[in-house]
């Protein structure tokens, strides 16, 4: 029959059914440390045939934790952070704890608001990507929150945090060697915000490579738009020495060069080679396909969740920065012969 509300099972409702007291229920909600094997498994029984749900409010009021884990990203329709949010979610429900999304947008006053809302919520960790700017008041409102925090994709700045990203400064490094390996001459790094760390890092390890190559580092940021890029592009085209590789430092800058080159019809990677820092979906069905700096998105978030938990646990009380390992995964754009 609908519209009738059956009754919760209650601890003490549990206790009775099963014979015992209330003290032994509770420690079988808590792990069953101290109960015997067959009063856990009778316990867990009865239970499970009353539907038996403990309040997690009243066990976080008793125990003054809350099974919650804060996580802040830029954005839930970026898929790189999307896909984070799915791993860590999956990762942390497997150690019992709840993840609570908020994004900030990538602005600073918005992480802030977030931070209080989690302080109200009680949550016992914080994951977070930095925002841009507006540091020293994060670190401050960080502090004040007084739980195990990690942040991801970017370090906070003085490294009091833990933190795991990807080695963006030796996978950019490798993936422009891998253009010089090719014997291209004028690598052409393209587009990202200069003041985003992962895009300073990318360059910084471009630079490197073109620098201990004896080559100019050629490095245009502005290429968020079609026109800029192809501004961009065409410029060092037609100047003296014309380019003939280019490293895409993230993936819209990727795509717009990929279309840039197509629609003035420069062959690739005959003429240009290109390779591109993050996979995206289309990025192996395109003709040529486009070669690729590969994250480990999902080891990323496993770590970032896991160190977070050990934190938690008190069994890691240090800082701790890790870096991911990534791959370049070779595809036709960038000239090898045997790409698929």
């Amino acid at each position: 029959m609908t519209g009738i509300r059956r009754n919760r099972a209650t601890l003490h409702d549990v206790a009775k059914a099963a014979g015992v007291g209330t003290t032994t229920v509770s420690r079988v909600i808590n792990g069953g440390r101290y109960v015997a094997p067959e009063m856990l498994a009778r316990i867990q029984r009865v239970m499970a045939e009353l539907d038996y749900q403990p309040n997690e409010a009243a066990r976080s009021l008793k125990s003054e934790r809350s099974r919650t884990i804060g996580l802040i990203i830029p954005s839930i329709t970026d898929p790189f952070f999307a896909q984070f949010a799915a791993v860590a979610e999956v990762h942390a429900r497997r150690q019992d704890y709840v993840v609570i999304l908020l994004t900030s947008q990538d602005k600073a006053q918005f992480e802030l608001d977030d931070l209080q809302i989690f302080e109200r919520h009680r949550i016992d960790g914080l994951l977070f990507v930095p925002p841009r700017s507006g540091t020293k008041a994060l670190l401050q409102n960080l502090r004040r929150l007084s739980v195990p925090i990690v942040s991801f994709d970017r370090p906070i700045a003085g490294r009091e945090f833990s933190s795991v990203t990807s080695d963006n400064y030796t996978a950019a490094l490798n993936a422009v060697r891998h253009l010089l390996d090719h014997g291209r001459k004028r690598i052409l790094c393209l587009g990202g915000d200069p003041n985003l760390y992962t895009i300073r890092e990318r360059v910084r390890g471009a630079t490197s490579a073109l620098t201990a190559a004896g080559r100019e580092a050629l490095v245009e940021m502005d290429a968020s738009e079609y026109q800029a890029a192809e501004a961009a592009i065409m410029k060092h085209m037609s100047a003296k020495g014309k380019v003939d590789a280019i490293f895409g430092l993230y993936n819209q800058s990727t795509i717009l060069a990929y279309e840039v080159l197509q629609n003035r019809k420069i062959p690739m990677p005959e003429r240009v080679s290109l390779i591109g820092f993050d996979d995206f979906a289309l990025a192996g069905t395109l003709r040529p396909s486009i070669t690729v700096v590969k994250q480990s998105i999902e080891e990323l978030a496993r770590t970032a969740t896991q160190l977070l938990l050990n934190h938690m646990a008190g069994e890691i009380t240090a800082p701790q920065q890790i870096e991911i390992a990534s791959r370049l995964v070779v595809r036709q754009s960038c000239g090898c012969p045997k790409a698929g």
